[in-house]
């Protein structure tokens, strides 16, 4: 019997590499023709004892990047966070159904302080493409949990090594798509995976991972702190699609970042898809 073994481990480093794409989708959906517009933006992030220079970098350019898309949309997506949360995650994913970065130059990327706070501050230089919205809100995510295996309550906080089992319904047939988020931005595809494929989800379902059956053959979700950190913050995202979608399929499993899957959801129908973040803390 092969053995499987999945963990979710946090990476230090943060990569950013966009083309421009033909943005279309199958159902019709297309880019407003509006001018890409030249935008520059500021970003910061605390630097504390439980976070790395290269996390506050990523959480600092992260928060560039989602003002720089709020002012090409004209739309505010969410409050600007210096430390990071879940919350970063899901504001990213949403910013992606208003805009797409296609260019990024990096302008000033230092360190301050702030009274008795380390303050990690990035200024970027973007090209956004403003999207057209439509999401009409017919997809809905009822349900997402993540929990202590063996556990029916949601948790919030993880011991090193934990496992973990995650829970979606959602309100229609679709699909879920499940994706781990490390503290600095960097995403692992958790499913669907090369063991087991994408399967249709009807409403009456409660999608289980891993289930029963996976954990038989040996796959675990354990959450880990990075080394030499006590604690860390991670997120697990899940992402509803009506169609089977097979996200970032042609990315190395650890190079890819937030910004590549805001990239392939920017490119298909926002209607057809619907999102919901989990955040959790995860301690020694």
């Amino acid at each position: 019997m092969k053995i499987l073994f999945l963990s979710i481990v946090l990476c230090a480093s943060l990569s950013f590499a966009i083309d421009i794409p033909e943005v279309r989708d199958v159902n019709g959906f297309a880019a407003e023709k509006r001018d890409i517009q030249v935008i520059e933006s500021v970003g910061e992030a605390i630097l504390g004892d439980d976070t790395t220079p290269a996390q506050a970098k990523a959480m600092a350019l992260n928060n560039a990047r989602r003002s720089a898309i709020e002012e090409a949309s004209g739309v505010v997506i969410h409050g600007s966070t210096v430390v990071y949360n879940y919350q970063l995650i899901s504001d990213l994913v949403k910013a992606s159904t208003r805009g797409l970065i296609v260019k990024e130059e990096i302008l000033i990327d230092d360190i301050k302080k702030e009274g008795k706070q380390i303050v990690y501050g990035t200024k970027i230089r973007v090209h956004v493409k403003p999207l057209e919205y439509q999401r009409d809100g017919s997809l809905k995510i009822l349900k997402a949990e993540v929990n202590r295996y063996g556990s029916t309550s949601k948790g919030s906080v993880f011991q090193n090594g934990d496992e973990i089992q995650i829970k979606v319904k959602a309100n229609k047939e679709g699909y879920i798509n499940v994706f781990g988020i490390s503290q600095d931005g960097m995403v692992t595809k958790l499913y669907p995976n090369e063991y087991f494929k994408a399967e249709v989800i009807s409403p009456e379902m409660e999608f289980i991972f891993p289930d029963e059956r996976q954990r038989g053959l040996g796959l675990k979700l354990k959450v880990r702190t990075p080394k030499n950190l006590s604690r860390t913050v991670e997120t697990i995202l899940i992402v509803a699609t009506k169609e089977r979608m097979d996200f970032l399929s042609d990315k190395k499993a650890d190079e890819v970042t937030i910004t590549d899957l805001m990239k392939e959801l920017s490119e298909i129908d926002s209607s057809s898809w619907t999102e919901e973040a989990i955040g959790y803390e995860i301690s020694r």
